[in-house]
């Protein structure tokens, strides 16, 4: 963990958590004949030349901003969820899923739009990213198309709750043994289940 070698040397500024937080995101120190060329090719990878002015703690300021909103706009949603649950879908679904394009969108302010991408594609990731960002897209198209009020209350449930479960999926990879510890744990409770 790049924070413990940190707390190891006795670095509790701000500017050793921004150190471990680029570390964290793969910056890595170049060597000085390097460095203008790392610093272009660091630009265009991380920003892909959306925001090149901005600093790492503007960066890290935008991430924690973007990401708390989005997660607190989702969970505020679940307040319009009895108006759901009684036949209105737009207020609940677009605030869940506009909530979950934020949060989605806030690590980009670390590793620009490109890398963002390739980290949605990689292996491991690809079809829950996939899954994900078409259950978004899906569920805000749904709501805006004239249809059955039963079967677009129907679609927009459904949606959102495949959107939710791909969403922690989705988390959970970027977390080392976040997925299969979860498995471990539901298989656990699964067989635990059975036995009684």
């Amino acid at each position: 963990c790049t924070l413990s070698v940190h707390a190891t040397t006795g670095d509790f500024t701000m500017a050793g958590l921004l150190n471990s937080i680029k570390e964290a995101a793969g910056y890595k120190p170049t060597a000085p004949d390097e460095e203008v060329q790392g610093e272009q090719l660091e630009e265009q990878d991380t920003c892909g030349g959306i925001c090149p002015e901005l600093t790492y703690q503007q960066r890290i300021i935008g991430f924690c901003t973007c990401f708390l909103l989005g997660y607190l706009i989702t969970f505020a949603s679940f307040h319009r969820l009895v108006e759901m649950l009684e036949g209105d879908p737009v207020p609940f679904a677009t605030m869940y899923s506009v909530g979950n394009i934020l949060a989605l969108f806030s690590s980009m302010f670390l590793c620009g739009p490109a890398k963002q991408l390739r980290l949605m594609m990689d292996e491991k990731r690809k079809i829950t990213a996939i899954v994900y960002v078409s259950c978004i897209l899906a569920t805000i198209v749904i709501l805006f198309i004239p249809m059955m009020h039963m079967l677009k209350l129907l679609i927009v449930f459904i949606l959102v709750i495949v959107q939710c479960c791909a969403g922690v999926w989705y988390n959970l990879s970027y977390i080392p043994f976040g997925r299969r510890t979860v498995l471990r744990m539901v298989t656990k409770a699964t067989s635990e289940d059975n036995i009684s």
